[in-house]
């Protein structure tokens, strides 16, 4: 079953490939233009009224965008140039899947408004956020430089926002926030007040990239004669407390050095900033607004749920069985672990064609059986994209971030989610179906993206189930001091409407 899947995967990558190569090249007669063959979203069958005219010939939902010509005008995009996964230019087509994606998403969205992209890049991750808001600054402050679309590693777009540099989006023409390429997910989080600053989804492949999920190696459970992970999460029975139980005595010091390090077999292997995706996945927010629209510490931070999960977490992590190191992807790969937690990426950058195992990729466990749903953080690493606040025409550069986020749910999506990781990723339809649930239950929040001005309050609970410390005690010593760095943030905004 394994290599006829795996099979199936390449035929259809290169029946792919052949009409993104061919519709590239045909750029200039947009009757010609071939869209990509795999629909995430098809016309719904059986319905009284006839909407078959609201979607393309290959099934997905056409945007409402209004013909629009712009003369040939620039808009010009900045993005960050150290971005984990390629995302935004691709000078030519070379055959490469996604690449070929964004060139075709590139070239139709030039060719639908008659646009022409100028790029710039600077660096803007984690360790240059300022940096790149000390670069926008400079633009905003000097007007030499036109500059109409930003985008950013998340974090640092959102302190772009709270400076001024990103405009309102929520007053702009042609965004339609009830597209599907606009996961709702996003924009119920991501809203200050009535405002919008930034948004992402389809227009960053990395959010697919940098979903959270579990990896489990299916040879070493079977020979250990544990439960299948895949057939808990049908069952709604994959939890904490079933990941926790599954990995209990499988330590082993393989090395024989009396203590725990990189030569050891362990249950599970992690690194310490991918456990707020515990948090997240329980069903727990950081911050949210008020019903007067105020941005606000979540009661979650600070509730008994919080402090269970983190008693639990912290013994777990004490325990010879979890292994939280920087070197948790060398002992997956090399065996010496049954399970790992990681972002999807970590397939493309080290399974996929580089191990002998089998093995399968699962959602972040339920917080309990009585949770409804299963929730998937996305990495910080991706993408947030923002106007910029003195774009010369807001309206082009939200037209133009429109039909960016249109064209990428039918050109880089179904490249990566649908070709990649659902065919080439997985070794059956099993664990495709495992990518379906990591996608739709994707969640944001506005505290993960504010980190910086909140004491680093993601920082303050994976820190504290690290060292096994008590979590009503860590949470209530925080509470004054984030209560006043929130409205610091709140107060930011409030001097932008």
């Amino acid at each position: 079953m394994k290599k006829h899947f795996r099979m199936l995967a390449l035929i259809l990558c290169l029946l792919t490939i052949l009409p993104l190569a061919v519709s590239c090249a045909q750029t200039q007669d947009p009757a010609q233009t071939t869209e990509t063959p795999t629909a995430s979203t098809t016309a719904p069958a059986g319905t009284e009224e006839d909407t078959s005219h609201l979607y393309d010939e290959e099934g997905y939902l056409k945007s409402d965008l209004p013909e629009l010509n712009y003369g040939g005008e620039t808009v010009t995009v900045l993005y960050w140039s150290d971005v984990e996964m390629q995302e935004y230019e691709a000078e030519e087509l070379n055959s490469v899947l996604v690449n070929d994606a964004i060139y075709k998403r590139n070239a139709n969205v030039q060719e639908k408004l008659n646009i022409e992209f100028a790029w710039l890049s600077t660096p803007g991750n984690n360790n240059k956020t300022g940096e790149f808001v000390n670069y926008v600054a400079n633009i905003y402050k000097g007007g030499d430089t036109p500059l109409d679309l930003i985008s950013s590693y998340s974090r640092t777009t959102a302190m772009c926002a709270i400076e001024g540099y990103c405009a309102d989006m929520a007053d702009l023409p042609y965004l339609n926030f009830d597209m599907p390429w606009w996961p709702e997910s996003l924009l119920d989080v991501v809203s200050i007040g009535d405002s919008i600053y930034f948004a992402s989804g389809d227009a960053s492949i990395n959010v697919l990239h940098l979903m959270y999920a579990v990896y489990c190696n299916n040879d070493l459970l079977k020979n250990k004669q544990l439960e299948s992970p895949i057939a808990l999460v049908n069952s709604h029975e994959w939890t904490i407390d079933k990941l926790l139980q599954m990995t209990a005595d499988a330590y082993e010091d393989l090395d024989a050095s009396n203590k725990k390090d990189d030569g050891d077999f362990y249950g599970f292997v992690g690194a310490n900033y991918g456990l707020d995706a515990f948090y997240t996945g329980s069903d727990l927010r950081l911050v949210e607004q008020d019903e007067d629209k105020l941005l606000i510490i979540s009661e979650d931070f600070y509730s008994d749920k919080a402090v269970d999960l983190c008693s639990k977490l912290g013994a777990w992590i004490k325990s010879d069985d979890c292994y939280i190191a920087g070197t948790h992807q060398d002992t997956f790969v090399s065996q010496r672990a049954l399970f790992i937690q990681d972002r999807c990426h970590l397939a493309d950058r080290r399974l996929v064609g580089q191990v002998d195992f089998s093995y399968s990729i699962l959602p972040t466990p339920l917080y309990n059986k009585d949770q409804e749903n299963f929730i998937s953080v996305v990495g910080n690493p991706f993408s947030l994209y923002g106007i910029f606040s003195q774009s010369e025409d807001l309206d082009r550069a939200a037209a133009v971030l429109e039909c960016w986020a249109s064209e990428a749910y039918r050109t880089t999506t179904p490249a990566q989610f649908e070709m990649n990781m659902k065919l080439r990723y997985s070794e059956t339809s099993d664990e495709a179906d495992m990518y379906n649930i990591i996608r739709t239950t994707v969640c944001f929040d506005l505290g993960r993206l504010f980190n910086n001005k909140l004491n680093k309050i993601t920082d303050i609970f994976y820190n504290a189930a690290c060292d096994n410390k008590n979590w009503a005690t860590v949470g209530s010593g925080q509470q004054k001091l984030l209560d006043k760095f929130i409205k610091n943030v709140a107060t930011s905004f409030e001097k932008l409407q």
